[in-house]
């Protein structure tokens, strides 16, 4: 969420590329999400952009973020649109985030609101609509899609290229923006693989990192620090991965007790096809 809400123009962007015609600006601002109602019920987006023209409210859209589906919302989405409307008194649009395919597959169907011709159909970001970053300058030019990239193809067969891209991309950044990037993407990526991906921009692990999985990861390593946990670590990446890990290559790997060779082979854990191609 911390891409949308520090750069602003990443959401309009986006919607842009769905289609909406997007107006005539002079301001793209961050609001607040609060959609209060007569009832006690609470209604919250995750963020709002405003794109404004002599502080005239030109066109809003409301981001949401979504790991995974949850009917509750084909009933609050409505609500956050038609409020944000009567609030603003100008068109609103609904984008959704979404890495899981399954889950960006059920949000993409239509929301009949029952009224003839009343219909929401959410605008979807997932590894379907968000091209696969493999140019590193292109990447630094638009590093917030880059990122975007490496957290929606983080589950794809292109995975391997959209987290290369950032990492190139990544230690060309200002400091000051690596916090907000890396804390994107480690929380988009299965344990297993952002642990290895983690450790590959320990350069920067000084930094104080605000999400709850970063603090966990930068615990977790620094303290353990142990053979055994690394080894570990390689078996359940390769098994993340669909990577078939025989038991005499499991106990090749749990039995090995030198550092840098399971350094070697957690790195190249994150792209074998076959657990042997590891030994080479």
């Amino acid at each position: 969420m911390d891409l949308f809400r520090n750069h602003p123009l990443l959401a309009p962007t986006l919607v842009g590329e769905h289609g909406v015609d997007i107006p005539s600006h002079d301001q793209v601002c961050l609001e607040s999400g609060d959609f209060p109602d007569i009832q006690p019920t609470e209604y919250r987006a995750d963020a709002v952009m405003v794109l404004r023209r002599r502080k005239e409210a030109q066109l809003a859209v409301i981001v949401e973020v979504q790991l995974k589906h949850d009917d509750r919302k084909e009933w609050s989405w409505p609500v956050y649109i038609t409020t944000l409307r009567a609030r603003l008194k100008c068109p609103v649009v609904l984008l959704v985030a979404c890495p899981c395919p399954n889950a960006t597959k059920r949000y993409s169907k239509p929301i009949p609101l029952g009224h003839p011709g009343m219909t929401l159909l959410p605008l979807m970001v997932g590894p379907g609509s968000v091209p696969v970053m493999s140019d590193v300058k292109e990447a630094l030019d638009r590093p917030e899609l880059a990122t975007l990239s490496a957290i929606m193809h983080s589950k794809t067969q292109n995975a391997t290229v959209a987290l290369d891209t950032f990492r190139e991309m990544f230690f060309s950044i200002p400091a000051e923006r690596q916090t907000v990037y890396c804390d994107a993407v480690l929380g988009g990526l299965p344990y297993e693989v952002a642990i290895v991906f983690w450790r590959e921009l320990m350069s920067v692990a000084t930094q104080k990192f605000k999400s709850p999985i970063m603090q966990e990861f930068q615990a977790e390593i620094l303290a353990r620090g142990e053979v055994r946990g690394e080894a570990v670590s390689i078996v359940k990446v390769l098994r993340s991965r669909g990577v078939e890990v025989t038991k005499d290559a499991e106990h090749r790997i749990l039995s090995c007790d030198d550092i840098d060779q399971l350094d070697s082979w957690l790195s190249g854990a994150l792209t074998v096809r076959h657990v042997e191609e590891l030994f080479d």
